[in-house]
């Protein structure tokens, strides 16, 4: 991964673009979208550009780029198709310590824009670090049908009951199962019914049990070959414990914030103690069904163990 993922708060964003074009607008157009405080410099502006300075929705400097504009700065967008001074603006902004990207021109970006999906405040951005772009267009338009609509009101909705599921549930792995129920339930998919259901389950939270669970995962050898079912419980689980021989690129998929262990094979008390604690543990192993079979009996019969 050349390229490091991330989310800066657009509150704390100063931007330059340097160039008043249809490429600028473009970039201009999505600094808009957050609350970034933009400024354009350039001769002249496109329409739309022209009409976003008369709403006062960007600074607009009519005249040529000085490095002294990128005082204060924290990105800087260059959509010029004057080479020179697009190298020029790459060593200033090095100097000034501000990113700059260089549209269509990779060698000069500090930073690249990613290919987004807005279901805001859901948000999904990818890259194929400039590899591919006709891929990423593929994908992207992939996943604007295959993500909802509606998605960013559900997500708004659940942010809202946050604190009130912390002060109810005293623990992470209860809230996180109380949230798994809510989103795994189809009425969470019509923004109609979503207090309701709600309602219903945090009715339910006073007696609510996350019970601990093992997931026995025999693992194949390239990551393509995870079942859509076994994806899905290895992001559901708090800790992995994982054999010597499980490659990294599966290891990975579990879910990111997940506790990972390798495994002590002297005994099953490293599976105890966390089940015990009633977490959901996920065991990633090429080992012989005896093996399996000497742990499933070892473990309390009250845990589910589910087996892929």
């Amino acid at each position: 991964m050349q390229y490091f993922p991330i989310f800066v708060d657009g509150k704390q964003l100063k931007v330059l673009v340097v160039g008043g074009g249809e490429v600028a607008t473009r970039k201009v157009e999505l600094m808009l979208k957050t609350p970034a405080n933009v400024t354009v410099v350039s001769p002249k502006l496109s329409t739309s550009l022209s009409q976003l300075a008369l709403d006062n929705k960007i600074t607009y400097i009519e005249g040529v780029y000085n490095k002294s504009l990128l005082n204060d700065k924290q990105l800087v967008f260059v959509a010029t198709e004057n080479s020179k001074l697009n190298q020029q603006i790459n060593e200033d902004a090095k100097h000034a310590k501000v990113l700059a990207n260089v549209v269509d021109s990779p060698a000069l970006c500090h930073f690249i824009t990613p290919s987004i999906v807005d279901r805001s405040p859901m948000t999904f951005a990818m890259s194929s670090e400039g590899k591919s772009p006709v891929l990423l267009r593929y994908w992207r338009a992939k996943l604007e049908i295959l993500i909802p609509q509606n998605l960013g009101e559900i997500a708004s909705f659940a942010g809202s009951k946050r604190q009130q599921i912390k002060d109810k549930l005293n623990n992470v792995s209860k809230r996180r199962s109380f949230w798994e129920s809510f989103f795994s339930s189809s009425k969470s998919e019509d923004t109609s019914k979503l207090s309701e259901l709600f309602q219903t389950l945090i009715a339910k939270t006073d007696n609510f049990i996350s019970p601990a669970e093992l997931y026995i995962i025999n693992t194949p050898d390239h990551p393509d070959k995870l079942t859509m079912g076994t994806l899905r419980h290895m992001q559901k689980s708090d800790i992995a414990i994982y054999d010597t021989d499980i490659g990294q690129d599966i290891i990975e998929l579990v879910r990111r914030d997940a506790e990972r262990e390798l495994r002590n094979h002297n005994n099953f008390d490293q599976f105890k103690h966390y089940l015990h604690d009633g977490l959901k543990v996920c065991y990633l192993t090429t080992k012989s069904q005896d093996d399996l079979l000497s742990l499933k009996n070892s473990i309390n019969s009250n845990i589910n163990i589910l087996d892929f």
